[in-house]
């Protein structure tokens, strides 16, 4: 008969070998014989540990502790579960007894390296990692890891550095190739990151989370087909995983495919219900299909996403009670364009009885000050007057109960400075042909960014045409195009000189019209009530809905939308042709051929 040494034997061998049931019933079969044989006790909770039953892993490892409390394995084992079982501070303490006991054992160090990092504790779990692999320098798991740490620090030649280490000691290791994937797509290298990500497939085809960084990827370079397909592999793998369900709606909605996005959101809440960016998405989805009523309530969940910075304010948020003479601050969130847009319910605020305080940034403090209802505007950093209630901008529409039929479109509401104005006037004059303004380029930092800016040769057919003039608007990002088309391109520029949104409004009241994308320059336009033609992608910002080729924010404003997604050709051939009955029309009035 073999003895209890024999018997644990073949146990870990069977357990090393993935044969789990076959190792469990030995380890049972031993403690029936010897109940306090502490490595099977530690084993059972390893084994447990892997079939995730955590809690009765738990109990196995505290019981071999108490009969072996010397054991650094047992430590980093048990440390490991209450890892899993969401008490990370008794996890620290685990992994910390058991590199006490065992200063050189390199797996402790990792596992404690791993903890601190979750719990947001970089610089310490930097140096466990490279304790780690000061003990043991071939160790490709602290590699990763480390790699995985320097990245959340932005340390990214570091961390590239680190995985490749990795990689060079093992090369099959399919997490870190996916995590390499991930650095180089957040540096902008498109070609390896992807080829980092199928290196990882290929290595191992069940790696949901390299499905998820591969489709990440796919989206963003508009292969959304081919994103879906990636996305839909991911959550094979893992039903529940709510970001997946989440990613792939914004890929759905991308396509046009509304009620599937919609479907998709909806599923990622029901997997994880306080998953704040479905929630916000799902809003953004019921607004954009016209569905203010649903919309509004679930566009709060915005401030619980990891986009937006907390409000800091103690003053509660106004609910639309009339509070007179009262004080209510109004801040910006979000892009410029949301200020020029949502300022428009000052006046509203105002009629309730409060003075109001606009905060906003410093781009647009002179315009916002132009607007009825607004006592003063204010830029960060300038000390606040007293104030007893709060709202961001963007709050407004759902105090007020605003649906598509009832949108506050009174323009202008924003105006000119005179001076300005006068200026401005004098530069552009008053020559033959239509006085056109153009923007192309958004802002950089939305997220949306490559959906909806196109570059200045997407109005070639415009600049072709005769009797009209062209005044470009672009301030920063895509102004550099001009140099490009200069001497070949009738056009003035004039965004280079504003220095402010009051610049921006005072030259665009001495023009005929505005032809720009979805940025604030558009925004402006339809506030001070001057003509803008607005070329909107295939699936535009909410605010734009769909199928209609005006707006109900802005009564001067009209939309040229994608028919095909990503055809910005077509638009703006259709825009020109529009320009050239009016040009032609425009002459024809003022006694022109």
């Amino acid at each position: 008969m073999a003895t209890i040494a024999e018997a644990f034997a073949l146990a870990l061998r069977h357990h090393q070998a993935g044969e789990l049931h076959e190792a469990e019933q030995l380890y049972r079969q031993i403690l029936q014989a010897e109940p306090g044989h502490a490595e099977s006790l530690h084993h059972l909770g390893v084994l447990a540990h892997q079939h995730g039953r955590h809690a009765q892993a738990a109990d196995w490892i505290e019981q071999a502790l108490r009969l072996e409390p010397l054991s650094p394995a047992c430590y980093s084992n048990l440390g490991l579960v209450y890892q899993a079982l969401g008490r990370p501070d008794e996890a620290v303490a685990c992994f910390r007894r058991a590199v006490y006991l065992c200063p050189d054992y390199a797996q402790a160090h990792n596992n404690l390296a791993n903890v601190l990092g979750e719990q947001g504790r970089p610089s310490e779990a930097e140096a466990c990692c490279r304790e780690a692999l000061r003990h043991a320098p071939d160790f490709p798991e602290a590699l990763n890891n480390l790699g995985n740490i320097l990245m959340r620090q932005g340390k990214t030649a570091e961390a590239a550095e680190s995985y490749r280490q990795a990689l060079r000691f093992r090369s099959d290791y399919a997490e870190c190739h996916a995590n390499l994937g991930l650095l180089l797509r957040e540096s902008g290298e498109i070609g390896p990151a992807e080829a980092a990500y199928r290196e990882a497939l290929r290595l191992r085809p069940d790696l949901a989370e390299a499905h998820a960084g591969l489709g990440h990827l796919l989206r963003e370079q508009g292969r959304l087909e081919e994103a879906e397909d990636t996305y839909r592999q991911a959550f094979r793998l893992r039903p529940e995983w709510a970001q997946m369900h989440n990613n792939l709606g914004l890929v759905l909605q991308s396509q046009g495919r509304w009620h599937e996005a919609l479907a998709s959101y909806q599923e990622a809440i029901r997997c994880k219900p306080d998953y704040a960016e479905a929630h916000w998405n799902q809003a953004l989805l019921w607004l954009l299909l016209g569905n203010f009523e649903r919309g509004w309530p679930e566009y709060d969940w915005r401030w619980r996403t990891r986009a937006m910075e907390p409000l800091s304010y103690a003053q509660p948020r106004w609910d639309g009670a009339s509070l007179p003479d009262r004080t209510i601050l109004l801040h910006a969130e979000q892009g410029l364009g949301d200020t020029l847009q949502f300022v428009r319910y000052a006046r509203r605020v105002k009629e309730r009885g409060l003075r109001v305080v606009a905060g906003c940034r410093d781009e647009v403090v002179r315009l916002v000050a132009s607007c009825p209802g607004v006592d003063v505007a204010l830029a960060p950093g300038a000390r606040l007057p007293a104030f007893t209630v709060q709202a961001s901008f963007l709050s407004l529409p759902e105090i007020f109960g605003t649906n598509p039929d009832a949108v506050p479109a009174e323009v202008p509401y924003l105006f000119a400075e005179p001076e300005l104005a006068a200026r401005w006037r004098e530069e552009i004059g008053t020559g033959p042909g239509l006085r056109i303004g153009i923007a192309w380029h958004g802002s950089a930092t939305n997220q949306n960014d490559r959906w909806r800016s196109v570059s200045l040769g997407s109005f070639a057919a415009i600049a072709r045409l005769e009797d009209l003039r062209l005044f470009s608007l672009q301030k920063g990002a895509g102004s550099e195009e001009l140099r490009a088309v200069a001497g070949a391109w009738p056009i003035h520029d004039l965004g280079s000189r504003f220095t402010t949104f009051a610049d921006t409004a005072a030259a665009l009241c001495s023009l005929d019209l505005v032809i720009a994308v979805d940025t604030a320059v558009a925004h402006c336009a339809g506030a001070l009530g001057v003509p803008v033609w607005v070329a909107l992608p295939f699936a535009p910002d909410w605010r734009w809905q769909l199928g209609r080729e005006d707006s109900p924010w802005y009564p001067s404003m009209r939309l040229f939308r994608q028919q095909r997604r990503g055809d910005w050709e077509e638009v703006f051939e259709r825009i020109a042709r529009e320009l050239a009955t009016l040009a032609s029309s425009a002459m024809g009035g003022r006694g022109g051929p």
